[in-house]
Parts: structure tokens; C-alpha cells; sequence
């Protein structure tokens, strides 16, 4: 998918954000090596130490960050709403970062070193 659709998510990602209309889901990761990962020690891991860390990395978000999206929600496929993909360097560690938008305003599925 284009840029163009990524520039109006994090427009309207950010507007959210701002208003504090946002939920970071409290995870475990499935690390490739085959061990779990809770999503503190992923933070921690590249060096952030709570969730509001996420959100004002998410809000210096560029579409170069863009990596994939719209996707469908594999875990939720019929609520209709999609999942966009960034990647973007936090403290040295390439970070993956999976968000999409519904009720809650801006939700944040994953943030973690790109394994």
C-alpha cells in the first residue's frame, strides 16, 4: 500500500495520542529463538521503562517508518479494523511497532526489538 494511506494513519494516530485516547496491550511476545518475551522486558530490553515511553516514540512516527499496512487483524479478522507496521530506531535497537486504530482511540499491539 502507498505512503499516502500511512501519512493519514499517523495523522489521525497522533490527533488520538494527543487526546489521550490510546491502549498499549500488556503482551507476550513469541521471540524467533522460541522463548516468550513479557512486553516489560522487551521495553526495558531497548532501554524504555513504562508504556508512555511507546507513546511519544509512536509520536515521532514519519511515513519512512512505514513498513506494512493495512493488514487484517489476524487475531480479531471480523471487527473490520486494520493493523499498520513501522519500524523505527529507539535507542540504538531497531524497533518493530504494530498499531491500529478502533474504539480506544490508538492501540498498540507490539513495540519490540524487529526480531
Amino acid at each position: 500500500m502507498s505512503n499516502i494511506n500511512a501519512i493519514a494513519f499517523l495523522r489521525e494516530a497522533k490527533q488520538l495520542i494527543s487526546i489521550g485516547k490510546k491502549d498499549f496491550i500488556p503482551r507476550t511476545y513469541s521471540h524467533p529463538s522460541g522463548s516468550k518475551v513479557k512486553w516489560k522486558e522487551a521495553l526495558l530490553h531497548i532501554g524504555l521503562t513504562q508504556p508512555n515511553q511507546v507513546w511519544d516514540e509512536v509520536l515521532k512516527l514519519t511515513p519512512s517508518d512505514y513498513i506494512d499496512g493495512p493488514c487484517i487483524d489476524n487475531d480479531r479478522p471480523n471487527d473490520g479494523k486494520t493493523i499498520w507496521i513501522f519500524k523505527k530506531e529507539v535507542n540504538g535497537f531497531l524497533t518493530y511497532i504494530k498499531m491500529k486504530i478502533d474504539h480506544r482511540g490508538c492501540v498498540c499491539l507490539s513495540f519490540h526489538e524487529d526480531w
